[in-house]
């Protein structure tokens, strides 16, 4: 179907509905038709048609679209009215949902505003309610139903796409309206040197950044950089650190001065004496604590006071061994010299591991060594147990081989005596064959030669016969007797073969039918004779056929290799090889 709402024929729908409101005096058919005969004749038929039927659907349901135009008249103008009532007619009686994009061209090339409000009107749901009412106004309730609000609600989703596609449209082009950011240009006349001394000049505007560069994020940085800050960092405070150290050992009369290694040794030594007299005294309060059981404490005003005092001694303890610490800490040296010391435990510590790590490896080593010759050893074992199986298989399949060859043998002399017995058979076959031919030949000659005979001298009798006709009938004319015939009645001649004519007919048909007879009797047994030859023949053929098939099968079994005759036999082979396949493999494995 033609899809005919385009805007250029709603613009001529809008003009002819124009015109005729200004000729009211006809009706719409009257003036469709004076407006039909002044059309064009190359104008196409079903477009004249489709705008007939618009005209005429619009005016037919005129109050209708008049007071549904009127809800949204505020909005529009004039022309744009026009174009709404004729869209929205199109829209409920003519089209369907699948011309969505066709009406969303027409609608956005005639009226822009009226594409927003059509999209925004028809879009919402209370529109549908305020078109049923109007509707019920003019029409029954099966067809505001049928042809107004179903074909609307089928629209609605499609008229909201259309309106969101506007949306979108406006939103670009209001951004691509919007101008870019531009750094003010500076005029050179705020440069130049003013000669007056009370000139004052604007200070200089800086430059409005773009878009892009306001919100802008820092780059990052990777982490080599930021590790090379970091130690820049580092040794600055470090230098810094030293400085100050350096001015305070200078300015500072009472800083802290050094202590001898002895000093410290010895500080070291009675503080391992008194962790080893600790241990053991703890190790001892352990053993007794643990073979005694603790004797039960009064709770009196003595003992709580003596708990107090042992808590406020061990206090002031950790007090002098805090002032201590923080005593030594402020000598350098000693700083210096424990951290040495730290260093030289985490060596030790470090070799030890080493150490570890090494002679374990040497373990391992010797391990492997010790697991390869064991490996040795047994694959050597494996080897001889492969020898003399392998040793025991060939003297096997030797054996099978030689009793294969001697069934091989014996089965070939069974089958040339079998051959020459054929071809024995075959020749007496033939001198038979020839024999009977030969008799057959010889009783076809002698049967023809009696049958010559038989035939002569037949004709000879019968020629005998005519001619006694004749001098009988010679007789008759000279004695000049009325010619009376009787057939049964002899010539009376006096001969010992006389007969009448009727018993000559009578022996004539006879001798015919036994002669009849016995030509059948010759042709059937001529025709079995041949039916006979042709079957021996035909076997003799069969027989030649299937001996020279045998003769090719036997050429080409001697061409190929010997071939299994059994096919257990040929499993055995089979299997023998794998098994011989799989010792050799194992043989090389283990000696590679």
């Amino acid at each position: 179907m033609v899809y005919y709402s385009t805007s250029r024929n709603v613009k001529m729908l809008r003009s002819i509905i124009i015109d005729y409101r200004a000729s009211q005096e006809t009706s719409p058919y009257e003036y469709m038709k004076m407006y039909v005969e002044k059309l064009p004749e190359t104008m196409e038929d079903t477009k004249i048609s489709w705008i007939v039927e618009t005209f005429l659907g619009i005016q037919k349901h005129s109050e209708f679209l008049k007071n549904i135009t009127y809800h949204v008249s505020q909005e529009l103008s004039e022309d744009d009215q026009d174009f709404f009532m004729i869209v929205f007619y199109v829209v409920t009686f003519e089209l369907s949902a699948s011309n969505m994009t066709l009406l969303y061209k027409c609608l956005f090339n005639l009226s822009k505003p009226l594409l927003k409000v059509f999209t925004n009107f028809l879009s919402n749901n209370e529109a549908l309610t305020v078109i049923s009412q109007i509707a019920h106004n003019e029409y029954d309730t099966n067809f505001v139903t049928e042809k107004i609000i179903n074909p609307l609600f089928t629209w609605q989703p499609y008229i909201s796409e259309m309106g969101h596609n506007y949306a979108e449209f406006m939103n670009k082009t209001e951004r691509s309206k919007i101008k870019m950011n531009t750094i003010p240009i500076q005029p050179n006349v705020l440069n130049r040197k003013s000669t007056s001394p009370n000139a004052k000049f604007s200070p200089d505007l800086p430059p409005t950044p773009a878009n892009s560069v306001q919100n802008k994020n820092k780059s990052m940085l990777t982490k080599s950089t930021i590790d090379k800050r970091l130690k820049q960092i580092h040794d600055s405070n470090k230098q810094k650190a030293l400085n100050l150290l350096q001015d305070i050992k200078a300015n500072n009369q009472h800083y802290t001065q050094g202590k001898s290694d002895k000093y410290f040794k010895t500080l070291k030594n009675l503080k391992e004496d008194i962790d080893h007299k600790k241990k053991k005294v703890t190790l001892q309060s352990k053993s007794l604590l643990m073979n005694q059981t603790p004797p039960l404490v009064k709770e009196t005003a003595a003992t709580i006071k003596r708990i107090n005092n042992t808590i406020q001694v061990s206090e002031k303890k950790e007090i002098q061994w805090l002032e201590d610490l923080l005593y030594n800490c402020k000598n350098t040296t000693k700083v210096e010299e424990l951290e040495y010391y730290d260093r030289q435990e985490r060596e030790r510590e470090r070799l030890l591991d080493i150490e570890r790590k090494h002679l374990v490896g040497q373990i391992s080593y010797e391990e492997a060594v010790i697991a390869k010759k064991k490996l040795i050893d047994d694959n050597k074992k494996k080897h001889d147990n492969f020898l003399r199986e392998k040793q025991i298989w060939e003297e096997e399949i030797e054996r099978w081989r030689k009793s294969e060859m001697e069934k091989n043998r014996m089965k070939v002399e069974k089958l040339s005596l079998i051959e020459l017995e054929m071809l024995h058979a075959r020749n007496n076959i033939t001198i038979k064959k020839k024999e009977t031919a030969e008799k057959i030949r010889k009783e076809s000659e002698e049967r023809l030669a009696q049958a010559l005979k038989i035939q002569k001298e037949e004709l000879d009798r019968k020629i005998q016969m005519i001619k006694e006709i004749n001098i009988l009938a010679h007789i008759t004319k000279k004695s000049k007797l009325p010619k009376i015939i009787d057939l049964t009645e002899k010539s009376g001649v006096g001969l010992l073969c006389e007969m009448s004519i009727a018993e000559l007919q009578e022996r004539l048909s006879i001798f015919k039918i036994g002669l009849k007879e016995e030509l059948e009797k010759k042709k059937h047994e001529i025709k079995l004779q041949n039916r006979l030859a042709k079957q021996e023949l035909d076997e003799t053929k069969k027989n030649i056929d299937k001996y020279m098939t045998e003769q090719a099968d036997m050429r080409k079994q001697k061409k190929k290799p010997p071939v299994c005759v059994g096919h257990s036999s040929c499993n055995e082979i089979k299997e023998l090889k794998k098994v011989l396949e799989e010792k050799r493999k194992l043989r090389i494995q283990l000696t590679s």
